[in-house]
């Protein structure tokens, strides 16, 4: 998903039945009747918002549910942030990092991608020194983590595959000899000195036998052999917000994850994003509305987790083009300063949206085409952030919830979203 996955891929989707015995492995009890979140908010905040009414239903009688937390030391808990870097735009990192100097978790994207025939990892493409990237996050003492992901030009059936092998091949105590496909995620992050390893396999195919008990017991295995190491494990979450197809436009491609199964993983990113495309329409990339959904859907599945979970935010814009028979394409996604360009050198069309938590550019090119813009400002994202925030803290009958968050990717955001007394500075009160 995101840049580094480039694209979803449309499959059908049949139901995978679930073992009782993986069931009882993997999820921690959850309690009855967790209540669901209002996610319509009564105000509309403004640059240093602090105050949205949300409600929740029903607002008293919902119970405490035990948390499962963070590790220890993963995030700073009073900045709890973990930074995406992109491999191919690693640069663009690195001039962000001189402006305002890195103090967050890194996870660096695409260090290695993994080749689902034979389960050997490769080095990506990048376009900065990443090893003195990584090297200035740990002089400051900050936490790095390998994130693994397969290349798009694989089938979804040979990821499946992939998955399939390595969650039956036997455990094992990872040594160089090893030759298992966990063992050769865990030995490349050993030999980098990684805090951690963030799996983000994002195109399967999901009807292929058992793939959700399959998957959820690869990243069992992979946790196992990473904590004999001394490192975590984490995964990405694919947007969901339902079990019914009807009601989540990813059902296509979120059938191999099942939140039921993942809630005992060391920490999850769930990507609040790029929900404009599975509706293949211009539109936000986020929004209160979606996160709103999106967190139901975590507190009904796994609600022990969401203590656990660091919630994933688009600072990057993406330009549709509508041809002349009206249908929409997708062009590129851009960093924010990409769409800051465009304001100021296109001719901009009025007839677009005027909510300031949605923002929106149009102009219409040589042809007569109708070009759109869409992208997060710092005002829109601190709308986001708050509004999920604060839904966060009635769920956990917690107001000293602070948010954990992370943002693809570091390098793509507006002036004044990083930074000493900028948005999230002023979010989390530093």
């Amino acid at each position: 998903m995101k840049h580094r996955q480039h694209h979803y891929r449309t499959i059908n989707r049949t139901t995978i039945g679930i073992t009782i015995f993986l069931l009882l492995i993997l999820v921690s009890a959850c309690g009855a009747d967790p209540g669901i979140v209002s996610t319509q908010p009564t105000s509309t905040p403004g640059l240093h918002a602090t105050v949205i009414q949300p409600t929740a239903v029903p607002p008293t009688s919902t119970p405490v549910i035990a948390q499962q937390h963070l590790p220890k030391g993963l995030l700073n808990p009073s900045y709890p942030v973990m930074d995406w870097v992109f491999n191919q735009t690693c640069s663009q990192a690195v001039t962000s990092y001189q402006r305002y100097p890195m103090n967050a978790a890194l996870a660096y994207d695409s260090a290695a991608w993994l080749i689902p025939s034979d389960g050997h990892l490769v080095p990506g493409y990048q376009d900065c020194d990443n090893n003195a990237l990584i090297q200035q996050a740990r002089d400051k003492g900050l936490p790095t983590l390998l994130t693994v992901g397969i290349d798009q030009s694989w089938s979804l059936q040979s990821v499946a595959q992939y998955i399939d092998h390595a969650s039956s091949q036997p455990a094992e105590s990872c040594s160089a000899s090893s030759t298992t496909d966990i063992c050769a995620i865990v030995n490349w992050a050993a030999s980098g000195d990684y805090s951690g390893v963030i799996i983000d396999i994002e195109l399967v195919k999901d009807d292929y036998p058992g793939i959700q008990a399959k998957f959820a017991l690869f990243m069992q295995k992979l946790q196992q052999a990473l904590h004999e190491k001394g490192m975590l494990c984490g995964t990405t979450l694919i947007p969901k917000i339902s079990d019914n197809p009807a009601d989540d436009p990813f059902h296509n491609i979120d059938g191999f994850q099942n939140w039921h199964l993942l809630g005992s993983i060391d920490f999850l990113v769930d990507m609040e994003l790029d929900f404009d495309t599975e509706l293949n329409v211009p539109g936000p990339i986020t929004s209160i509305s979606w996160v709103g959904k999106q967190l139901n859907y975590l507190w009904q599945t796994m609600p022990q987790a969401l203590s656990k979970t660091i919630f994933e935010f688009p600072l990057y814009s993406r330009e549709w083009q509508q041809d002349n028979s009206g249908a929409w394409h997708r062009l590129n996604d851009e960093t924010c300063a990409w769409a800051n360009n465009q304001k100021a050198s296109q001719t901009l069309l009025s007839n677009v949206t005027n909510d300031p938590n949605t923002p929106e550019i149009a102009w219409n090119d040589a042809n007569g085409n109708r070009h759109e813009v869409w992208y997060n400002t710092p005002r829109s994202l601190l709308a986001v952030m708050t509004y999920l925030q604060q839904q966060a803290q009635i769920l956990l009958q917690d107001t000293s919830y602070q948010l954990p968050t992370s943002f693809w990717y570091r390098g793509a955001e507006c002036p004044g979203f990083f930074g000493p007394g900028n948005v999230l500075a002023h979010f989390y009160n530093q």
